[in-house]
């Protein structure tokens, strides 16, 4: 069966390289077959008689868990990517485009446990050569062939989070809509290692599109462009944020 073909690349992905390099309480074993039971759950009939299924999976964990996956987490999305391609195709289900894996957090979600939510991204088509005939009275003209004109690719909320954070460390952080606390304490939604960073330091709201910050009455204070922040200060493409002496980088898309 297809799916137990998949089901030991995700034990053969535990018992390799991450088993021996990750600290989450979750495992790629157990995201591995919920995505699997997604994909089943999610399949459709279309008119043609197809088996239609998302092209877009999002797997959401707490924030604990990612940081556990923090250092291979590009890897693992490689991995978890591969191995949907794969089921998808040995099953026979169609999925419009490329399927594609992405990892969030989630402080709905407890310890150890999983969620995964799909899309169907839309997958734009070049449009075809139009073509025009220019006939004056006296004149004949063969017909002109107009270039295409490519297509802008489509923004999808999948592809193309309303921001990114980029932390001392290196590691981006896609955000999305929604509510996230930044602090030291690994329950936070964005965990920042530095002894200067308070527990539970400022939060971070995604809305239309925008992102604001606000300090939660840290010990060193949150500070934009080197301005201390008091209530909400809106972000812009640009900004550095300093949540004690730890400098992010702000980014819109």
């Amino acid at each position: 069966m297809a799916g137990n073909t998949v089901e030991r690349r995700f034990e053969n992905l535990f018992d390799g390289l991450f088993s021996r390099a990750f600290s989450s309480k979750l495992t790629p074993l157990q995201i591995g077959r919920k995505l699997l039971h997604t994909i089943d759950a999610e399949r459709t009939p279309d008119a043609q008689g197809r088996r239609v299924v998302p092209n877009r999976y999002v797997v959401q964990m707490s924030a604990y868990d990612r940081e556990g996956f923090a250092d291979l987490e590009p890897a693992l999305i490689q991995e978890l990517t591969q191995a949907v391609r794969e089921y998808v195709r040995q099953e026979g289900y169609h999925a419009e485009g490329k399927v594609r894996v992405a990892l969030r957090t989630n402080p709905d979600v407890r310890k150890g446990r999983v969620e995964v939510t799909t899309q169907n991204a839309e997958v734009t088509e070049p449009p075809s050569v139009a073509h025009e005939v220019l006939e004056p009275e006296t004149t004949t003209v063969a017909p002109v062939a107009v270039p295409p004109v490519e297509p802008k690719p489509a923004a999808s909320t999948f592809d193309l989070p309303p921001a990114v954070l980029t932390l001392p460390t290196g590691q981006r952080v896609s955000i999305y809509e929604g509510h996230y606390v930044v602090g030291r304490n690994l329950e936070c939604d964005i965990v920042i290692s530095d002894g200067n960073v308070s527990r539970q330091h400022a939060e971070l709201v995604c809305a239309a599109g925008d992102v604001i910050v606000r300090d939660r009455a840290s010990t060193n204070g949150t500070k934009v462009n080197g301005v201390a922040v008091h209530g909400d200060q809106l972000l812009q493409h640009g900004d550095v944020i300093n949540f004690g002496t730890a400098q992010v980088r702000f980014e819109k898309s």
